[in-house]
């Protein structure tokens, strides 16, 4: 009768163990699918969204890199 008790226990810790992990991951996943759908939403926009052409769009400054600043320096 000992050992019983000692195994129920025991099942009764682990099924309680599993219920949280299982909790975890179904919460991890509705974040993960939430991330999706707002990622797919940011692509689909993007696309429908008219592109600015080279012509207006200022070109961006260059940034100095380490070689360019020592090659310049000398």
């Amino acid at each position: 009768m000992e050992l019983r008790r000692d195994i129920a226990e025991y099942r009764a810790a682990a099924e309680a163990q599993a219920d949280v992990v299982r909790e975890r991951i179904n919460a991890a996943l509705e974040v993960s699918r939430r991330t999706r759908e707002e990622i797919e939403q940011r692509i689909a926009s993007e696309l429908h969204t008219p592109r600015v052409t080279a012509a207006k769009k200022a070109a961006p400054a260059r940034k100095r890199t380490r070689a360019s600043t020592r090659a310049s320096a000398k």
